[in-house]
């Protein structure tokens, strides 16, 4: 009798043959790595058909290609990452963090789902935890754009403030705080009313912003789902390796950000370290040019490591 399963598996494992051959025999370091792609979304594929069920992947780090092959088109996890790829890729409204959209592009950030925003709810900061865990390792190797996106099931009653995000917003980052596994970093403050303090995990320094479906006036701050995004701080360095290389960078993002958003752009972003700056009030930005409040004068010890 005529076995359509036997006949797929023969039929995929002729095509991996080929794809590796492929990539033993081409030097090209872009054309292996998409090779080994198309391999991974044609294993997801594979996956997903035989098994009947679709794999939610909440918690696992993703590339592009994993998220494509793991979530097909109508899924929230699609959908939330459709919207995302195109505000990055839209030609005609250019996004501001044009070093986003070179991250994307260059494929060098993962992917990791939520299945609401509440960002208070405590599998939701374990599940960032152990991403954040699991990315900082590898996060060199991935490149000078790199970023961890992270990606939240849009809310159908759209029903938060603003305001309200702020306050999970600031829950979220205490909350990782008390599952650290390293200890803060020495050569940055507690206190984070200060011009020298960022947020830290896993001993690593990060800059983090948040875009909401409550925005309204802020354009760079709003998605139609939750979408956090967290780069270690290190990659500024690179970006920024002399003065007049920062000074150019940021005005060609102060000028994106005028074209792109119909509120002027805010006073509090101001470089790390300034004096009066405040790297906190740069996280979260209100749809209005006053500082969001932070609801914590240090964020909490490590639960982990008193433990």
């Amino acid at each position: 009798m005529f076995n359509i399963y036997t006949l797929a598996v023969s039929f995929i494992g002729g095509v991996m043959i080929a794809l590796l051959a492929n990539v033993a025999l081409v030097k090209s370091r872009s054309v292996q790595k998409t090779l080994r792609d198309r391999l991974s979304s044609l294993i997801g594929f594979i996956r997903a058909v035989f098994s009947g069920e679709q794999d939610d992947q909440q918690g696992n780090l993703l590339t592009r290609a994993q998220v494509t092959a793991a979530f097909p088109q109508g899924t929230w996890q699609r959908n939330a990452y459709e919207d995302y790829k195109a505000v990055l890729l839209d030609e005609e409204l250019i996004f501001p963090c044009v070093y986003a959209t070179k991250g994307f592009k260059s494929d060098e950030q993962l992917y990791l789902f939520i299945d609401s925003d509440d960002l208070s709810d405590p599998r939701h900061i374990r599940t960032l935890a152990k991403g954040l865990s699991t990315y900082l390792p590898q996060a060199r190797q991935l490149g000078p754009n790199t970023s961890l996106v992270l990606l939240a099931k849009q809310n159908d009653n759209n029903s938060r403030t603003v305001e309200e995000y702020n306050t999970l917003f600031w829950e979220l980052l205490n909350g990782l705080a008390k599952l650290d596994e390293k200890p803060w970093p020495s050569t940055i403050p507690r206190d984070i009313d200060t011009d020298r303090w960022c947020f830290c995990f896993g001993g690593e320094q990060f800059f983090t912003v948040i875009q909401t479906p409550a925005h309204q006036v802020r354009r760079t701050r709003y998605a139609p789902g939750l979408t956090m995004v967290f780069q270690p701080k290190w990659i500024f360095d690179i970006l920024f390796s002399t003065d007049a290389k920062r000074a150019g960078a940021l005005a060609k993002v102060r000028a994106l950000l005028a074209k792109y958003d119909p509120i002027p752009v805010s006073p509090e972003l101001k470089n790390y370290g300034e004096e009066g700056s405040r790297e906190s009030k740069q996280y979260f930005l209100l749809d209005e040019n006053v500082p969001a409040p932070c609801p914590y004068d240090k964020l909490s010890d490590s639960e982990i490591i008193a433990a």
